[in-house]
C-alpha cells in the first residue's frame, strides 16, 4: 500500500512539474544553444563564400576523379577485351589497382 502510495505522489508530483513548465514557464536555456561565437555580418558573409568556394572546388575534383574513373576503366575494358584469356598482364593489374584507389577516394569524398 504504501508503494502505491509513493508512485502516486510521484506521478502527481511529475505531472504538477510538467503543468508549470508548459504553463508558460519557460524553461532554463541549455548550455550547449550557444555554442557559435557571435559573428558579425561581413564574417558571415565570408564564412558562407568560402563554404561556396569550398563546394565548387569539391564539386569540380569529383567530377575531375570520376572522369578519370571513367577514362581508366574504359581502357581496362579495352584491354582485358583484346586479351587472351590465359594472359593477364601487368599493365591491366596496374589500371585495376589505379581505378580501386580512385574510386575508393571519391567515395570517401562523397561521404564527406
Amino acid at each position: 500500500m504504501r508503494m502505491l502510495t509513493m508512485t502516486v505522489v510521484g506521478m502527481v508530483l511529475v505531472t504538477a512539474g510538467s503543468a508549470k513548465i508548459s504553463g508558460g514557464q519557460i524553461p532554463a536555456p541549455s548550455p550547449w544553444t550557444n555554442q557559435m561565437p557571435s559573428m558579425s555580418q561581413p564574417d558571415i558573409m565570408r564564412h558562407i563564400e568560402q563554404k561556396r568556394m569550398l563546394m565548387s572546388e569539391r564539386q569540380k575534383r569529383l567530377v575531375a576523379d570520376t572522369d578519370k574513373l571513367l577514362a581508366l576503366t574504359t581502357a581496362l575494358k579495352e584491354q582485358v577485351d583484346e586479351s587472351n584469356k590465359d594472359i593477364l598482364s601487368l599493365d591491366m593489374i596496374k589500371k585495376a589497382d589505379e581505378i580501386e584507389k580512385l574510386a575508393h577516394s571519391v567515395k570517401e569524398r562523397i561521404k564527406g
